[in-house]
Formats: C-alpha cells, sequence, structure tokens
C-alpha cells in the first residue's frame, strides 16, 4: 500500500509540473499584457513598458522566469496582481472559500438525491420508478449546464415568497451583497442537479452488479429487514465507483465553476478568472489554473488511493 501511495503521489507531482510548464507558456509566452491594444484608449510607452517588464520579471529569459514561478508556487507566492497591485493570493483568498461553499453543497446535493434515485432505480428494477428515474437523468444529461443556469436565474432571480426574497435579485443592486447562504443556492442546484443524472445512473448499475451477491442471501437467511440489507450491505458496497466520480468532480468544482458563476455573479474562483481574462490580467489567471490542476490532480491521487485501499485489487493491478 505504501509502494502504491508513493508511486500515485509521485505522478501527481509530475502531471503538476508538466501542467504548470504548458499553463506558463500559454498565458505568459504568447502575448504581451502591456502591449497597446488597437483602438485601446489606454496607451503604453515603450519607456513604460520596459519599466514594467522589469518590474514584474517579465525581461528575464523564458526558463529563468518559469523557475522562479515554480519556486514562488511552494510559498504560496502568485505574484501580483496587474490591474490594482495587489497580491494574488488576497484575491484568491476572498475567492476560494466562495467556491468552497458552492463546490461542497452541489455536491451534496447530487450525492443525496443522486444515490437515493440509483438505488431505488435498482431495487424497483423494471418498474415505473425505475423508467422514471431513466427518463429523468437522461433528460438532465441532454440540458447544458448553461441553459439550466440561465433558466433558473431567470425565473428565481429576485424571487419573493410572503415578501420574503428566497433568492438574491441578479445582478445585484449597487451596494447590496447578498449573504453567502443565498447567494450560492441557484449556482449549487444548477451545478448538483446536472451531476444527479452521472451519481444515479453509476448507483444503479453499481447496485445491479451486488444484488444477487451471496453475502446478501446470507444476510436475508438471517432475517434481517429488507432495509438493512439494501442500505447497510448492498448500498454500501456498491457506492466505491460513485466515491471515485464524487471525488474526481469536487476536484473540478474546487477549480472553479466558470460558466455557472459567471452566470450568477458569483463571486468564485471560476468568476474572478473571466474577469482577469477581459482585463489581460495574467498572474490572476495563472494563479487560478495552477490552482485548479493542484487541487484537481491533489483530489483525484487521494480518490485512487482510499480505493486502492478499499479495493485491493485495484493496488496489485
Amino acid at each position: 500500500m505504501l509502494i502504491f501511495t508513493v508511486r500515485r503521489f509521485a505522478q501527481a507531482v509530475l502531471v503538476l509540473i508538466g501542467s504548470t510548464f504548458l499553463m506558463y507558456i500559454a498565458v505568459f509566452q504568447l502575448g504581451d499584457p502591456f502591449l497597446t491594444k488597437p483602438g485601446s484608449e489606454k496607451v503604453v510607452s515603450p519607456e513604460a513598458r520596459a519599466m514594467l517588464h522589469a518590474h514584474f520579471g517579465l525581461d528575464k529569459p523564458f526558463y529563468l522566469q518559469y523557475l522562479i514561478y515554480l519556486k514562488n508556487i511552494f510559498t504560496l507566492d502568485f505574484g501580483v496582481d496587474f490591474d490594482q497591485r495587489r497580491q494574488v493570493s488576497e484575491l484568491l483568498g476572498a475567492a476560494a472559500p466562495n467556491t468552497a461553499r458552492l463546490a461542497v453543497l452541489a455536491i451534496a446535493i447530487n450525492v443525496l438525491f443522486g444515490v437515493l434515485a440509483g438505488i431505488a432505480a435498482a431495487v424497483w428494477k423494471d418498474t415505473f420508478v425505475d423508467a422514471l428515474v431513466t427518463v429523468s437523468t437522461v433528460m438532465l444529461l441532454c440540458v447544458p449546464s448553461f441553459v439550466l443556469g440561465l433558466v433558473l436565474r431567470a425565473k428565481l432571480s429576485g424571487l419573493q415568497v410572503f415578501g420574503t426574497e428566497l433568492f438574491p435579485q441578479i445582478p445585484h443592486p449597487f451596494g447590496v451583497e447578498p449573504p453567502w447562504f443565498k447567494a450560492v443556492l441557484l449556482p449549487a442546484f444548477t451545478l448538483g442537479a446536472l451531476e444527479i443524472a452521472f451519481v444515479s445512473r453509476l448507483m444503479r448499475a453499481s447496485m445491479l452488479e451486488v444484488m444477487h451477491e451471496t453475502y446478501l442471501h446470507t444476510a436475508r437467511a438471517k432475517g434481517l429487514p429488507e432495509r438493512i440489507v439494501i442500505f447497510k450491505h448492498a448500498a454500501r458496497n456498491a457506492l466505491l465507483p460513485v466515491v471515485n466520480h464524487v471525488g474526481i468532480a469536487f476536484g473540478a468544482l474546487l477549480g472553479g465553476a466558470v460558466i455557472t458563476e459567471t452566470i450568477f455573479s458569483y463571486p468564485g474562483l471560476g468568476y474572478l478568472f473571466i474577469r482577469s481574462v477581459a482585463q489581460v490580467n495574467n498572474p490572476v489567471m495563472l494563479a487560478i489554473a495552477v490552482l485548479a490542476v493542484i487541487t484537481f490532480v491533489t483530489l483525484s491521487a487521494v480518490v485512487d488511493v482510499l480505493s486502492a485501499y478499499l479495493d485491493p485489487r485495484i493496488r496489485l493491478g
């Protein structure tokens, strides 16, 4: 187990180094952020551009720039924001908790409803319940996330019931900052609803594989109630593929749900990334991309190790 764990995390480190290298090339080497763009009202003289290059270290050779950036990552130094001259880590520190809340709530929604729907479809196979779950999940899979997000924003934004605002108005009125537990509801439901389809299909298929295992017949023969047989024995053993999927999905969500956060003007990493792209704010763009890759790769490695612990056949393969 130790050898498998070390090997898996060594692979993760190599992936991180290769990914950050490619992202650094894409962001910093394919365009000059201080070059005056056609039609822009902001003109940067050659002297000012040279001074900015020197200030941000862009006058150094490419390989040296990358090595310095790689070293700084390990100290959580992502550089300085080109727009407001703030530390990028401060911007990430303000946006990351919002994305974390969104990811946790979205995962909770899709796991709760997806697992229950998958269990119900497997237990009542080839019945109306199974057909309902199948049709509903197929319909959800056919709806792009941005379409569902736009519909929810148009229909539920600013919705009030008995004088109480359930969901905040989007865009927010000037100077009004809604509480986080209201702002997170619509984007979390958008992300969670689409993942319910994947989780329920996975859970149904996994449950059908274990429903006729010998240990379940033994549990029934001992007189255990059917709900104990289903939830304690069958469902627990069928959860492994769901855990793998949820771990990877959680890592992706922590990196920032770009489209959903932008639709709902949700102040997370995804929305910050879009604003940084519009401002050609290279340090912020690169930091969010690097943070997303680190989160995704690390959680994927953790999920693989947990799966190998639960199923020894994985680490022997």
